[in-house]
């Protein structure tokens, strides 16, 4: 798929559905029932309550119908989730800012897009971490874009026309992919030190001073900083590594003389 193809995936009540024969349901709601009416009740859950509690039997008793219904057209609980996450790797894709043939402005846009939509789904930035198989790609049927890859498709292009090599650009992508779900992670679980600033000061304050020298030089302030300032700050140093990495050796060599 090219950098600029945002199709849209077909409606998967079009794709074909799972071999086999359609089990029954219990009569009632199930007339209308269609991979896409699972997929999207499974999304208003997951907007509401963390991913991980999500399940056939959750979505089948919204539904209304028997949970068989809900493994003849998903297949898995890997699946349905699969296609929740991708759902939202989707909306991932287009809050994407336009492009500015500027590496670094593009970069920097990506993170923040990126980590905007992760807070519009709890739960989701900790399951990722988590779970290999949701990390990149997504499992998708027939006719459905895996906006996973596209993700990865569009950010790779931006590092191979910003002038990295392909293992700089393989290395940059992994490290702001790991600083953006950490930091959506951080958020959604409090757990930044100025969350809980009164038990970190209080913890360290426990101890004489000269014992835990670093601790106590660090303590306050560290127990003060917030997930924006982390953000930014964190931000703001890989962006700074990544452009080292493009620097001419010679004038790397000139700047040090």
């Amino acid at each position: 798929m090219k950098k600029t193809d945002k199709a849209l995936p077909k409606d998967p009540t079009t794709t074909p559905r799972r071999a086999g024969r359609r089990p029954r349901g219990d009569g009632t709601g199930t007339g209308d029932l269609s991979r896409i009416a699972v997929v999207q009740c499974a999304v208003a859950l997951a907007r509401k309550e963390p991913i991980a509690e999500l399940s056939m039997v959750r979505v089948a008793r919204e539904l209304g119908v028997a949970p068989g219904l809900i493994h003849y057209y998903m297949g898995s609980r890997d699946d349905l989730v699969s296609a929740v996450i991708n759902t939202m790797f989707r909306e991932r894709m287009e809050a994407l800012p336009a492009t500015t043939n500027n590496w670094r402005t593009d970069l920097d846009g990506v993170a923040r897009s990126a980590i905007k939509t992760l807070e519009q789904w709890p739960g989701l930035a900790t399951y990722i971490g988590t779970h290999n198989r949701s990390r990149l790609f997504q499992r998708v049927t027939a006719g459905e874009v895996d906006y996973g890859l596209a993700f990865f498709d569009h950010v790779a292009t931006i590092l191979r026309d910003g002038g990295f090599t392909k293992q700089q650009a393989a290395l940059a992508y992994h490290l702001l992919l790991l600083f953006v779900m950490s930091m959506a992670a951080e958020r959604e679980n409090r757990q930044a030190p100025g969350e809980h600033e009164a038990y970190i000061v209080n913890y360290v304050a426990g101890y004489e001073r000269e014992s835990i020298p670093g601790a106590a030089f660090i303590v306050e302030p560290f127990a003060r900083l917030d997930s924006h300032t982390t953000f930014e700050a964190g931000l703001r140093l890989l962006m700074d590594g990544f452009e080292a990495w493009l620097v001419p050796p010679t004038r790397k060599r000139r700047g040090a003389a």
